[in-house]
């Protein structure tokens, strides 16, 4: 089954930093971080110590500087893997790493190292929409996003933009669990896994952050941020951070620019109670660059682009291609102590999102359809502009929702209840904006100016719709042997139900969804000694169908695409047995993984005569095992290296309906599922130089069910040198620092954006003639080099 609607993906996060691992400055982050269990949602899994001691936090006074400390967190990796103590397998890449990157650094670059991740991108500033993470060969729309307790994917397509969360400034950690969620998590798509990106509490002190970055393509981009300190002695804190950074298009004409907004309250009690209100606004301009097909790869690589000059009657003008997103989001993660000892954990959230995601098109005055009606059309300076458009697509995306839990102890066991609610509205259209004898339309918003003969815009699309979430879980943790033996169990009942309306002329207008999944789990973790950690989990997830499955989509007055609300949710059943070792020089761990999947769902985004499509396969059963393993060493002399590797081996159950016939894809190795990845990490922090380097090799993979089109492996090199220099008055601990991304300059596809049933033309098991479509790619980033100059106060 082949569904193809519209979309919207972008992605473009920037990111700056200051204060690595031994800042004194007062603008250190402050460090909330928590050691992983399963029965925590998925906050930052960082730890400051060994397995064997207290948690270590070593303090450093700087004589002169207003009894500043700084807080160095002994970390492996140098920041890339924090210490880890849940049954499950799961990578924490820490702001001690992230602080040393460029400061463009995003979230799902910081992870990239990380076993099992796959990072697709075309823009080395994280600026251009063209992202993707993937996950032990799943795709991005199925790795479930957390951002201080509440859901951040985008609630069309399930797809993760973190440029839009925060600044890396801001961040104290981001942590990715392959292949599953935490029982509490607000997700509807973690069947791949999920990632969590924790911001830093308010400092304790009064102090700031300042920095600016200058690199190629003309980056620059300005990073401030004021911390009250505690205001007087109430226990309350604060700060807000602006920045604001530009670049040109790496591929093609164009710029981006980022506008972006973080703030935070803390409200500690006596008793150890706490209220945090976080907040993040977006204001982005950005473009969406073309995704080649091979041919179109081998025949213009790099500068397969849109065009830098407009002609009349054209569909590739670069000005037609500028996205637009605004987004605020607010969430208060709290923690109650009540009567009997019972835990409250309460976080009520709130997301508004508005996008306009634009294609360059052309239209005529007459032979257009509204739905099913033909239509005549009037176009604002159709003659100057020959036909030439801009094919708007216009979302609206409000989303409320609240997720509590309570807790109580009972002697050994720990029983935790939650239930989440999330309502969530989404209305999207398709209306058109006229440009003008230059091909600019003006406004970054549509203009609404193509109109049909009774003066009203004319829409391709035109959808709302109304969804319901609805989970309760019930967790039981049992401590035994002196808490070297966990045992955990648990089941969330995930209902959503969406109502939906399609205003286009047709034969549907009302259309209706409702899906129910359990979801059970357990895990055993067992502690042989203070070095020595085994553990074992079961796990089920679920990714359920995006809104673009329910509805019709039309083309010449007539159904093009039939829209199904019977469409079942992705459901996996996952097992993984691992092995972690952890002293005071060297942590490791090691998971053995198999999946299995029903009514698997590939997504991709494809532009079909210059417009961008969305379309979901039912990929059918699928059956995925492998390894994942990744080492660390404490810093030793300034020294900490990594390592990272996975070997996956993923394959199609069964046969692939397509209309009447089916694909021969049962046993065919699965898309997006490269056999072997690994990844080199090199930090060093030693006075006041420090610096880092990362090598990744990703094999070759499928980008067809039928396994007729591969693309090649890659391999890419990064590197960041710094230098710390002494403090000037109030001006504490300035630093310079040099980051170079892809250092080699490799020439390569990244990943795969649109991957295909068959690339070359088949026959079915009944005979049926099957016709080829090509897959889609994301080009690598280019060399670039960006400098940093920081400094608090």
């Amino acid at each position: 089954m082949l569904t193809i609607k519209r979309s919207h993906a972008c992605l473009a996060f920037s990111t700056a930093t200051f204060l690595a691992s031994t800042s004194l400055a007062s603008a250190a982050s402050p460090t909330h971080a928590h050691v992983n269990t399963a029965a925590h949602d998925g906050k930052a899994a960082a730890t400051r110590g060994t397995p064997s001691s207290k948690p270590e936090v070593i303090h450093v006074h700087a004589k002169g500087e207003n009894g500043a400390y700084g807080r160095v967190r002994r970390i492996a990796g140098g920041g890339l893997m924090a210490l880890q103590t849940g049954g499950d397998m799961r990578s924490t890449v820490t702001s001690e790493y992230i602080n040393k990157q460029a400061s463009t650094t995003t979230a799902y670059q910081a992870v990239s190292l990380s076993p099992g991740a796959n990072l697709s991108q075309s823009d080395p500033y994280g600026f251009a929409a063209n992202t993707q993470l993937s996950v032990r060969g799943l795709g991005g729309n199925e790795v479930g996003q957390v951002w201080e307790g509440m859901p951040v994917n985008d609630i069309e397509t399930y797809n993760g933009y973190p440029s839009f969360w925060a600044d890396g400034e801001d961040i104290d950690s981001v942590s990715l669990t392959q292949g599953s969620s935490t029982i509490a998590a607000p997700v509807v798509n973690a069947s791949g896994g999920q990632v969590t990106t924790t911001m830093r509490d308010p400092s304790k002190k009064m102090g700031g952050l300042i920095d600016y970055s200058y690199g190629t393509l003309n980056l620059e981009r300005f990073y401030g941020r004021f911390d009250t300190g505690e205001i007087g002695h109430t226990g309350l804190s604060a700060y807000v951070s602006f920045s604001n950074g530009t670049a040109k298009n790496s591929l093609g004409p164009g710029r981006q620019t980022r506008r972006h907004v973080d703030f935070g309250f803390k409200k500690e009690f006596n008793n150890g109670d706490t209220i945090r209100l976080m907040g993040s606004y977006i204001d982005m301009d950005y473009m969406y660059n073309p995704n080649p097909t091979m041919a179109d790869w081998q025949a213009s690589g790099r500068s397969y682009a849109w065009s830098g000059t407009f002609s009349p009657g054209s569909s590739d003008y670069w000005t037609q291609n500028r996205w637009k997103w605004e987004q605020i989001m607010l969430s208060m993660p709290s923690e109650f102590t009540l009567p009997e000892k019972i835990k409250l954990n309460v976080t009520p959230y709130f997301l508004y999102a508005m996008q306009n995601s634009p294609a360059s098109s052309s239209l005529s005055t007459d032979g257009n359809y509204y739905g099913t009606q033909p239509v005549s059309l009037n176009i604002p300076d159709y003659a100057a502009s020959g036909g030439s458009v801009r094919s708007d697509y216009v979302g609206l995306q409000s989303v409320g929702g609240v997720n509590a839990s309570l807790t109580r102890k009972f002697g050994v066991q720990k029983v935790t209840f939650g239930y989440w609610y999330q309502y969530s509205v989404d209305s999207l259209s398709m209306p058109f904006s006229s440009v003008g004898a230059g091909g600019d339309a003006g406004s970054a918003w549509s203009t609404h100016d193509v109109t049909m003969a009774n003066g009203q815009p004319y829409y391709a699309e035109k959808e709302q719709t109304i969804s319901q979430t609805n989970a309760l879980y019930l967790q039981d943790e049992i401590s035994l042997l002196h808490n070297r033996l966990k045992i955990i169990g648990g089941l969330k009942t995930l209902m959503m139900s969406r109502d939906g309306t399609n205003s286009l002329p047709g034969p549907q207008y009302h259309v209706t969804a409702n899906n129910f999944e359990p979801l059970p789990r357990v895990s055993i973790t067992y502690k042989i000694n203070n070095h020595h950690q085994i553990f074992v989990n079961g796990t089920t997830n679920t990714l359920m169908p995006i809104d673009d499955t329910l509805y019709n989509s039309y083309s010449g007055g007539a159904v093009a695409t039939q829209g199904n609300s019977a469409i079942k949710p992705e459901y996996s059943i996952s097992e993984e047995l691992g092995y972690r070792y952890q002293d005071k020089y060297v942590h490791a761990s090691l998971a053995l993984f198999n999946y299995n999947f029903t009514n698997r769902q590939v997504s991709s985004l494809r532009y079909v005569n210059n417009v961008a499509v969305y379309s979901t396969i039912n990929g059918g059963g699928q059956t995925s095992r492998g390894v994942d393993f990744e080492a660390g060493l404490m810093p030793f002399h300034g020294f900490s290296p990594y390592v990272s590797v996975e070997y996956l081996h993923a394959t199609i159950d069964n046969n692939i309906q397509v209309g009447n016939d089916y694909l021969r894809t049962a046993g065919k190795t699965a898309v997006r599922s490269p056999s072997f990845q690994g990844a080199v990490g090199l930090v060093y922090d030693y006075k006041n130089i420090f610096g880092s380097f990362s090598f990744k090799y990703t094999g070759s993979q499928y980008s067809t069910f039928m396994d007729d089109e591969k693309m090649p492996a890659y391999k890419t090199f990064n590197l960041s040198l710094g230098y710390r220099l002494p403090s000037v008055g109030f001006v504490k601990h300035p630093e310079i620092r040099v980051a170079f991304i892809n250092l080699t300059d490799e020439k390569v596809l990244s990943g795969i954006a649109s991957p295909a049933l068959n690339a070359n033309n088949a026959v079915g098991v009944h005979g049926t003639a099957i016709a080829g479509s090509a897959p889609e790619y994301y080009i690598a980033p280019r060399f670039t080099t960006a400098m940093t100059i920081a400094a608090g106060f």
